[in-house]
């Protein structure tokens, strides 16, 4: 199965036999491209940096590849798909801790939770002043000068 994306949420199959409209620049903003066989998956994105991530699953087997050569990444690609053993026995790939991939995983989690907890700071804050306000006001001596 292929996918491609353009960031926006999950990644959408498409038939690489009728692309449709999914060929023409799928995802300007956030490119990828994510090849399932099984349970396994190969993805390969381009970064903001202008580097490509090549990301490998098997299993528990978890590797990354960071590199600026689109060839590599296309080679490494094509190599997976054919079910060559060169794509991994070549290429010096970084093995994923998975104690690390779950903690990068709540990271993700928790950074998400304090950006929404960062509205609740500003409306107690507005919600503290509101009360602060309204201490002042009652706390004034009244002013019954008619005069």
């Amino acid at each position: 199965m292929v996918h491609v994306g353009d960031g926006a949420g999950a990644p959408r199959a498409v038939d690489p036999a009728r692309p449709g409209a999914d060929a023409v620049n799928p995802a300007p903003d956030h490119p990828f491209l994510l090849l399932t066989r099984g349970p396994d998956h190969i993805q390969a994105r381009y970064l903001p940096d202008g580097t490509y991530e090549i990301e490998h699953i098997a299993g528990t087997d978890h590797r990354h590849l960071f590199t600026t050569d689109a060839v590599l990444v296309r080679d490494v690609v094509w190599s997976w798909i054919q079910g060559d053993t060169w794509w991994s026995h070549t290429v010096a790939w970084t093995t994923v801790d998975p104690a690390l991939a779950e903690i990068d995983a709540l990271r993700a989690e928790l950074t998400d939770m304090l950006d929404g907890m960062s509205l609740l700071d500003s409306v107690t804050d507005d919600l503290d002043a509101a009360l602060a306000r309204a201490d002042e006001l009652l706390t004034a001596e009244p002013d019954f000068d008619d005069g």
